[in-house]
């Protein structure tokens, strides 16, 4: 996979703030994808590719497939804060992560120095 940067893929001016349910976690290396169904402005669903971390960077902050797959079980609702892509596909950067419960943030990157390879990102998008 080609590496890419982060100011090559995403526009950190261009934020987003999605609220939604998980659908499908990817923990790929160099970097996974959380696919989220939310909301647009005409309240229809729409799935959203978001880019996160490596999995070894998220065990290392005490998340694993465990934390992810137990919100897509339970269909918990969750607010992502996210970049959005350049080309303006339903694909960002996720920066962090905020549980139903409103305490709890995970946070899952940032905006990091140097991304790494995309993963797939067309099978769910709408």
């Amino acid at each position: 996979m080609a590496h890419h940067s982060f100011q090559a893929e995403y526009d950190e001016s261009k934020p987003l703030t999605l609220t939604g349910k998980i659908t499908k976690v990817l923990n790929d290396n160099p970097h996974g994808w959380i696919y989220l169904d939310a909301k647009n402005a005409q309240g229809r669903i729409v799935n959203w590719a978001l880019e996160i971390p490596a999995p070894n960077a998220l065990r290392r902050n005490g998340y694993d497939r465990s934390v992810f797959s137990a919100m897509v079980t339970s269909g918990e609702e969750v607010t992502v804060t996210a970049y959005a892509a350049k080309d303006g596909s339903k694909h960002a950067w996720a920066g962090g992560l905020t549980r139903a419960d409103g305490q709890t943030v995970i946070t899952l990157g940032g905006i990091p120095k140097q991304g790494g390879g995309r993963g797939p990102r067309g099978p769910q998008q709408q």
